[in-house]
């Protein structure tokens, strides 16, 4: 009897393992459907994400060759610009130039008519002087 009881143990024992594999393999099959429609729906959202996508990043390298032009733009008025500033400074420096000449010129100016100024004076004392010299020489 008690080899009975061990083979009714071993039977049930068996029964539970087959039970067991046949519980897990159903379950990995319905986790490899679960996983298989997940995978589905992953890549039915990544071609609706690229579908999407595509025109934005068109959009996007239209924008960056816009920006590009812009810049490219940006640096050639910033050498004109350089440019300017350049040619300003120069007539500046050329203006102050003029205004030393032309305020030397004014002092010479200023300086002869000053020397003509007291040269005239200096001829008519002269002249005054020997008018007067003469008329005593005549008065006497």
């Amino acid at each position: 009897m008690e080899s009975n009881s061990w083979l009714i143990i071993l039977s049930v024992g068996v029964f539970i393992l087959v039970l067991g594999i046949v519980v897990a393999i159903g379950f990995l099959v319905y986790a490899i459907m679960e996983i298989r429609r997940l995978a589905m729906t992953v890549n039915e959202f990544v071609k609706t994400t690229e579908e999407r996508l595509t025109p934005v990043l068109l959009e996007t390298e239209l924008s960056l060759r816009s920006v590009r032009k812009i810049t490219d733009d940006v640096g050639v008025v910033t050498d004109n610009v350089r440019d300017l500033s350049d040619a300003m400074k120069e007539v500046s420096l050329n203006v102050r130039a003029l205004s030393t000449v032309v305020g030397n010129v004014g002092e010479g100016v200023s300086l002869r008519a000053a020397g003509v100024k007291a040269g005239v004076r200096t001829a008519l004392g002269v002249l005054i002087n020997q008018i007067r010299e003469r008329r005593s020489d005549y008065e006497r």
